[in-house]
C-alpha cells in the first residue's frame, strides 16, 4: 500500500509540476502561440497544433489526481494508462514552451531533446486512450476486445517510436532521430496511418460503449452513460486531429476541436473514477461531484452561447450574432439544468444511495419478503452491502446467539473511522445491534454515517420482524416435538400396557362364561377380579390422558393468547398497529383454542410478512346462526394474487381448519384481506367426536393464498 501511495504521489506531482513549468514559461516569456514547426508528425491543421499545450496542461492537471486516486487505492491498467498520459501530456506542454523558449535563447541545454518531446510525450497516452474503455468493466474482457485492446497497445508504440526518433526539420537536432532518409521519407505518412488506426480503435470503443449502455441497467447504466458521453467526445476530437491541414475546415470546426477534448478530459476521468475505485472515492466524492457540475454547467453555458451565435451567423449573416439574448437565455437554462445534471451526477457518484428515500422505499420492499431467523437477516445485510457500498455488515440480536447474521469481510483493524456501531431500538428496549465497516483501507463517510441513521428504524423493524417469525416457527417446532412425544407415549402405553390388560381380560371373560354353570363361585370371584382390573386400567388411561399436554396456550386463555401474539407485531417500528378483540372464549373447547391461536398466529405473520399490512384487526365472536364461534381476521395489505401458489402457512390453516370442522373464507383484494373461520355446528363437540370427514369439512377460498 506504501509503495502504490509514493507511486501515485510521484506519477500526480510530476504531472502538475511539468504543467505548471509549462504555465510559467508562457507567462514569464510572453511567449508566442504557435508551437515550433516540425516538432509534430501530426497532420492536424496548425491552429489545432498551436492549442496542444493547452490540451497537454489540461490533460496533466486533470488526469494526475486522477490517476494517483486509482494507483493509489486500486492496481488497475487503467490507473496505469491514464499515469502515462498525465506526465506524458505534461511533458508535451512543458516541451512546446521550452522549444519556443530555446528559439529565442540561443544554447538553451537539451533545447533539441525536449523540444521533440512536444511531439512524442502526448502519443502513448494519447493513442491508448483510444482502446481504454474496453478495460473499464467490472467482468472480464471478451476475447475480440482484448485482442483490440493488443493492437491499440500496438499502435500507440509504434506511434511513440515515430515521434521519438522522427528529424522533420533542420533545427532544432532531435539527438533521438535515427539519421536514414528512407526512414525519416516513411514516418509521416506511417504516422497518418496509425492515427486512423487509433480513431479506428476509438470509434469501435464508442460502439461497445453504446452497447453495454442499452444492456446495462441500475448504476452501472449511470455509470456507462457518462463514460459513454466522455469518450465520444474524445473520439470527436481525435477525429478533427487526423483531419489535413488540407481541407481548410471551416473556424467553427477548429474551435469545437479545441472545445471537444477539454470537455472529454472532465466527463471522462469522473466516470473512470466512479467506475473504477466505486466505494473508493472516500474523501473525494463531493469535490468530484461538484466539479462535474460545475464542468457541466459551463460547457452548457458554452453550448447555448455557441449555438446562439452560429445559428445567428447562419440565419442572420449580418448581423453577428445575438450577444444581448445570450446571456439571458443562459441564466434561464442554468437553474432547471443544475437540477437535471445533480440528479444524474449523484446517480454517478454515489450509485443507489444517491437518492436516501428510493434506497430505504427498496429496503423496506426487501423487509416484507425475508425468511424466518438468520437466512432473513442474511438477505437484509446483503442489501444493506450493497446499496450503501459498504464493506461488512452485521445485524446481531440483543438476546439471542443464533439471531446474527454479517455479509461481507469483517475488518482486521477497524480504527480511523472504518466501523461503525448502531443500537436497533425499538421505543425504550434495544433488541439489537447494526455494525458497519467500510471497505478495506477506507472509511465511513459523513453520507454513509447519516444514511446509517436513516435506516437503524427500518433494520430494527426487520429485527423485530425475524425475532417474531422465530418465535412462531419455534411455536410450531415444540408443538410438533410434543405431539411427537405423546403419540409415541401413548403408543407404547397401548401397546405394551393397555393392549395386553385388555386381551387379558377378555380371555377372562370367556373362562367366566364357562365357569358360571359348574362353578358359579369361582365366575363371581373371577368377575370381581376382572372388575378391579378394569378400573386399575381405566385409571391408568386418565393418568396417560392427564400427561398428553397438547394446549400452545399453557395454561392461558386464548384472549390472552391473541393479545400476547398480537402485541408481538404491534410496532411502530414496524408500521403496523394491531387490534384483539377477543372476549368469547371461555365457552370454547381446549382444542378449539389451540386451533385457533395458531391459525391467527399463522394469519398475523402472513399479513405483515407477506401483505405488508399497516392495520391488522383480530376478533373472536360468537357465530350467527347457529354457528357456535367466528373467527376473523382483516387487514389493509396489498391483497393475495390470484395466481399465488399455497404456501406451508395457508396449507397449515387449511388442516387445522378441517380438524376443527370449520369452513375457512379468504376475501382478498387491493383493499386488504379479510379471514373468516366460522365453527359449524358439528364443531360444538370437541374435534374427533363429531365425526366429520376432512374433505367435507374443507375451507372455501375465494381468491389466493399466501
Amino acid at each position: 500500500m506504501t509503495g502504490r501511495r509514493i507511486v501515485a504521489g510521484a506519477v500526480w506531482g510530476i504531472s502538475w509540476a511539468l504543467a505548471l513549468a509549462s504555465l510559467t514559461l508562457q507567462a514569464v516569456w510572453q511567449l508566442p502561440q504557435t508551437a515550433l514547426p516540425g516538432v509534430f508528425l501530426s497532420p492536424a491543421p496548425a491552429e489545432m497544433q498551436a492549442r496542444f499545450d493547452e490540451i497537454g496542461v489540461t490533460v496533466a492537471l486533470i488526469y494526475g489526481p486522477v490517476s494517483a486516486m486509482i494507483l493509489a487505492r486500486r492496481p488497475h491498467p487503467v490507473g496505469v494508462i491514464l499515469a502515462v498520459h498525465a506526465v506524458g501530456s505534461g511533458i508535451a506542454a512543458f516541451g512546446v514552451q521550452y522549444g519556443l523558449l530555446g528559439a529565442e535563447i540561443p544554447g538553451l541545454p537539451l533545447w533539441g531533446l525536449i523540444a521533440f518531446a512536444a511531439g512524442w510525450g502526448f502519443v502513448p497516452g494519447t493513442f491508448m486512450t483510444a482502446a481504454l474503455p474496453l478495460l473499464v468493466r467490472r467482468d472480464a474482457v471478451p476475447a475480440w476486445q482484448r485482442g483490440v485492446i493488443v493492437t491499440g497497445l500496438a499502435v500507440a508504440v509504434l506511434a511513440f517510436v515515430a515521434s521519438l526518433t522522427q528529424q522533420s526539420v533542420a533545427a532544432p537536432v532531435n539527438p533521438l532521430a535515427i539519421d536514414l532518409p528512407g526512414y525519416q521519407a516513411v514516418l509521416a505518412p506511417a504516422y497518418t496511418a496509425l492515427s486512423f488506426a487509433a480513431v479506428t480503435i476509438s470509434v469501435l470503443s464508442c460502439g461497445v460503449l453504446i452497447g453495454r449502455w442499452t444492456r446495462a441497467r441500475g448504476r452501472e447504466r449511470t455509470g456507462v452513460a457518462w463514460l459513454t458521453l466522455g469518450h465520444l467526445f474524445l473520439t470527436f476530437s481525435y477525429i478533427l486531429l487526423v483531419l489535413p491541414a488540407e481541407l481548410a475546415a471551416p473556424r467553427w470546426v477548429v474551435d469545437l476541436g479545441m472545445i471537444a477534448p477539454v470537455v472529454g478530459q472532465v466527463l471522462y476521468p469522473a466516470a473512470i473514477l466512479v467506475f473504477v475505485l466505486g466505494q473508493r472515492l472516500w474523501g473525494v466524492e463531493m469535490v468530484i461531484s461538484r466539479v462535474i457540475l460545475w464542468a457541466s454547467l459551463t460547457i452548457g453555458g458554452v453550448a447555448v452561447s455557441f449555438a446562439i451565435v452560429a445559428g445567428t451567423a447562419l440565419v442572420l449573416p449580418g448581423v453577428g450574432g445575438l450577444w444581448v439574448v445570450t446571456p439571458i437565455v443562459i441564466a434561464l437554462a442554468v437553474q432547471p439544468l443544475r437540477v437535471w445534471l445533480q440528479r444524474r451526477i449523484d446517480a454517478l457518484v454515489y450509485g443507489e444511495g444517491a437518492d436516501p428515500v428510493s434506497m430505504l422505499a427498496r429496503l423496506g420492499d426487501r423487509i416484507g419478503d425475508l425468511e424466518p431467523g438468520a437466512a432473513g437477516l442474511q438477505r437484509l445485510c446483503d442489501a444493506i452491502r450493497r446499496v450503501l457500498r459498504l464493506g461488512f455488515v452485521e445485524v446481531r440480536a440483543a438476546g439471542s446467539s443464533e439471531l446474527v447474521a454479517a455479509s461481507g469481510r469483517a475488518p482486521v483493524d477497524a480504527r480511523g473511522g472504518g466501523q461503525l456501531v448502531r443500537p436497533l431500538m425499538v421505543g425504550a428496549r434495544r433488541i439489537g445491534d447494526l455494525i458497519v465497516a467500510a471497505r478495506e483501507g477506507q472509511r465511513l463517510d459523513r453520507r454513509t454515517r447519516a444514511l446509517l441513521d436513516d435506516i437503524v428504524g427500518l433494520v430494527a423493524a426487520a429485527l423485530q420482524l425475524v425475532e417474531a417469525g422465530v418465535a412462531l416457527e419455534q411455536a410450531r417446532a415444540d408443538l410438533l416435538a410434543r405431539r411427537a412425544a405423546e403419540r409415541r407415549a401413548v403408543r407404547r402405553e397401548l401397546h405394551d400396557g393397555l393392549g395386553p390388560a385388555l386381551a387379558g381380560i377378555g380371555f377372562g371373560l370367556a373362562a367366566t362364561q364357562n365357569l358360571l354353570r359348574d362353578h358359579p363361585e369361582r365366575a363371581r370371584a373371577l368377575l370381581a377380579e376382572l372388575g378391579d382390573d378394569l378400573t386399575r386400567r381405566a385409571r391408568a388411561v386418565r393418568e396417560l390422558a392427564g400427561e398428553v399436554t397438547p394446549s400452545p396456550l399453557e395454561g392461558a386463555t386464548l384472549g390472552r393468547a391473541l393479545r400476547e401474539i398480537g402485541g408481538r407485531f404491534d410496532s411502530p417500528a414496524l408500521a403496523v398497529a394491531v387490534r384483539v378483540d377477543a372476549g368469547a372464549d371461555d365457552h370454547l373447547p381446549p382444542p378449539v383454542r389451540d386451533g385457533l391461536y395458531l391459525i391467527a398466529s399463522e394469519a398475523l405473520a402472513n399479513a405483515v410478512r407477506h401483505a405488508r399490512a399497516t392495520r391488522i384487526e383480530v376478533r373472536l365472536e360468537r357465530g350467527v346462526d347457529g354457528d357456535p364461534w367466528m373467527l376473523r381476521i382483516s387487514d389493509d395489505g396489498r391483497g393475495i394474487a390470484a395466481d399465488a401458489p399455497w404456501g406451508v402457512g395457508m396449507r397449515s390453516m387449511r388442516e387445522r381448519a378441517a380438524e376443527l370442522g370449520a369452513r375457512l373464507e379468504i376475501s382478498t383484494g387491493q383493499d386488504g384481506t379479510t379471514l373468516a373461520l366460522v365453527g359449524t355446528r358439528a364443531a360444538r363437540e370437541e374435534p374427533g367426536e363429531a365425526g366429520t370427514p376432512v374433505e367435507a369439512a374443507g375451507p372455501a377460498v375465494r381468491g389466493g393464498a399466501r
